[in-house]
């Protein structure tokens, strides 16, 4: 098999540096967007002066044919607001479309940099899929609405002022109403704000845990059906989705009062507008022209102040979505990469690895791994080992798999046969068992755990989704923390237990990771994925759906399967990959794969027969505390010499 050579490093999706604060990171985005936000504010504030205009002018025309205009002079004043009226239109339009383009924008910034986040090679993330989707679709779409409200509220508080201005010329007392009035609101509503803040944030918590909730839901409800736990489930989703209106109210009726005092204070303002304007005109102040021109500015201004009112509103919301999004961005990473350190670890061997690894220290060590207490289904799991990159742990594969081209670079930098074998040295399991065991180069070996716990554990350690928190996992000698996570995920390829399938079609998902056409075809056979895209009704053209829900488990894991097989990586780990197949057909994908993998290194967790009986040499790890081993030997030889191994395959 000769692989295609490198046309470059394989890179992850860039990942700024996070804000230090969501505020920051709110006016971050902003400022990306800075000249759609700058015209927006323009127009939108020339489209508002327009409307200010528009009673000052009526009010000169009316004054103007009261006092014996001509009508020459009456039509005068009618072109110019029939002008005005033509700017303000113009200016909204073009506004709108500025507010329009930044709001969408910012939004996709914010949606970017979360994905980013998650999906970057050092891991970290471990959110449910359900929550992480309510941060990147509601939490990023409040960003992007706040960045029209922006502009909004600029051209408020620049027709706030214009209109305070003339009220100033035509009278003074009521430019100075608009002045208290505008300046009460404002420091009413930043004492209701922090509610408003307050209440968002948990509203926002509890739609996501419902949609998470209904996700997991959704993926498991053929097998919640069969164990008769719908109903049980459905109770619990409706507990969840009440506490998720309650929430939902209670930030409404903080928002609904921050508005309603915006509108009480308006009302109280125009009131006090046309009592002083009227007694001002009675008492020979303002003639009509100039009563008419206050009068109709103190009754447009109600709207920008209102537009100021609902700002404070829309920026605690912002503040509130920021403030999960940049929790996400600020998540530690779960494992150091070596790539990131000038490459300098590449030559480090042995226990050189290992001192590279402790100094990085991963804040993500087993104890915080999906073992020790993750949350089943995270993203980690999902995204970073289940997808088109994740089947590789994460890493991105460039140029095809490129596993043999990056091995064969690699091994001979640091001076080793290439890829000669694992080793585990003292790697602590959750239930107590200790993995110290070799997996030799070029053969396929079982590894046995007694329970699911430890065996999730080892995939996730050989897809470096998390360090050991004790021992070293070595590859030829070198410890993993040593290499660039890009070139270990793309040598050593991982496929877990629950394998996503990306949205597409079959032959999308067969060819994700191939190696060629041959590659594919050769995987397919081999995992019997072929009878899958026979059986189907456009063979290969057939949609998958999101996360491949159109076919059933067994399906599903063939599929899966194959698309491992198909990148001949130099390193395969597969955990448990036939679990929802039949026992004729996990025979005959056994002693297939078997064949397809001659003389390429493979490891297979799993405590079926059909596997282990196929496999060259078993590990079993069992025990725990002082009395944890691992057996090793042939299938055969522990069935007959070791009655823990016995149980354990066999029950």
């Amino acid at each position: 098999m000769t692989a295609p050579s490198l046309t470059g490093p394989p890179t992850g999706p860039s990942l700024p540096t996070p804000s230090p604060t969501p505020r920051a990171l709110l006016w971050e985005a902003l400022r990306t967007r800075r000249r759609d936000l700058t015209l927006a504010s323009l127009f939108f504030s020339s489209h508002q002066l327009g409307e200010a205009l528009v009673p000052v002018i009526v009010g000169a025309a009316v004054g103007n044919a009261v006092q014996n205009g001509t009508p020459h002079q009456l039509a005068r004043w009618l072109g110019l607001l029939a002008a005005d009226f033509l700017l303000l239109s113009l200016s909204f339009r073009f506004g709108a479309r500025a507010a329009k383009r930044a709001a969408q924008h910012t939004e996709h910034l914010a949606r970017g940099r979360l994905t980013a986040a998650v999906l970057r090679p050092t891991g970290g993330v471990r959110m449910l899929p359900g929550e992480l989707l309510s941060r990147a679709a509601g939490d990023a779409a409040r960003v992007g609405v706040f960045a029209r409200t922006v502009a909004s509220t600029v051209a408020a508080v620049v027709v706030l002022l214009a209109s305070t201005l003339l009220l100033v010329r035509i009278s003074p007392p009521l430019g100075a109403l608009v002045v208290a009035g505008t300046a009460g609101l404002l420091a009413a509503q930043h004492r209701l704000s922090a509610t408003l803040r307050s209440t968002s944030t948990t509203e926002q918590a509890r739609q996501a845990d419902a949609a998470a909730l209904a996700e997991d839901l959704v993926r498991g409800l053929r097998v919640l059906k069969g164990i008769g736990a719908a109903r049980a489930v459905a109770a619990d989703y409706a507990r969840v989705s009440q506490d998720a209106v309650r929430a939902a109210r209670r930030a409404a009726s903080a928002e609904a009062a921050l508005l309603s005092l915006g509108t009480a204070f308006t009302g109280l303002y125009l009131t006090a507008v046309a009592l002083t304007g009227g007694w001002l005109a009675l008492d020979g102040h303002l003639n009509l022209g100039e009563f008419i021109a206050a009068l109709g500015l103190a009754q447009f201004v109600i709207g920008p102040m209102r537009v100021v009112a609902a700002a404070r509103a829309g920026h605690a919301r912002a503040i509130a979505s920021t403030t999960r999004i940049h929790e996400v961005l600020n998540t530690p990473p779960a494992v150091p990469d070596a790539g990131t350190r000038g490459g300098a670890t590449r030559a480090a061997a042995g226990d050189g690895g290992a001192a590279d690894r402790t100094a990085g220290g991963a804040p993500g060590a087993m104890e915080g791994g999906p073992a020790g207490g993750g949350a089943p289904g995270a993203v980690e799991g999902d995204v970073a080992v289940g997808g088109v990159a994740g089947v590789v742990g994460g890493g991105a594969v460039v140029g095809g798999t490129a596993a043999a081209a990056v091995g064969a670079e690699l091994a001979g930098g640091i001076g080793v046969e290439p890829w000669s074998g694992l080793e585990f040295r003292g790697v602590a399991l959750p239930g107590g068992a200790v993995l110290d065991a070799r997996v030799p180069g070029g053969s396929m070996t079982g590894l046995v755990c007694d329970g699911p716990a430890a065996a999730e554990a080892v995939t996730a350690l050989l897809a470096r989704e998390f360090d050991p928190a004790e021992g070293r996992v070595l590859l030829d000698g070198v410890d993993l923390a040593a290499f660039p996570l890009d070139v270990l995920r793309a040598t050593a390829l991982v496929c877990p237990h629950e394998p996503a399938l990306l949205p597409g079609t079959l032959g999308d998902n067969l060819g994700a990771l191939s190696d060629g056409a041959d590659a594919t075809a050769e995987g397919a056979r081999a995992a019997l994925a072929d009878q899958v895209v026979d059986a189907t009704p456009h063979g290969t053209d057939t949609s998958v759906g999101d996360r491949g829900e159109t076919l059933s488990g067994g399906q599903r894991q063939r599929v899966a399967l194959a698309r491992a097989l198909a990148a001949r990586s130099t390193i395969l780990v597969l955990h448990d990959p036939t679990t929802a197949v039949d026992a004729a057909t996990e025979h005959t994908i056994a002693a297939r794969v078997r064949r397809t993998r001659a003389d390429l290194t493979t490891l297979v967790i799993t405590n079926s027969p059909a596997w282990l009986a196929r496999c060259t040499q078993i590990v079993h790890a069992h025990g725990e505390g002082g009395s944890a081993r691992c057996d090793t030997g042939t299938h055969a030889a522990l069935l007959a010499t070791s009655a823990a191994y016995r149980r354990t395959v066999t029950r």
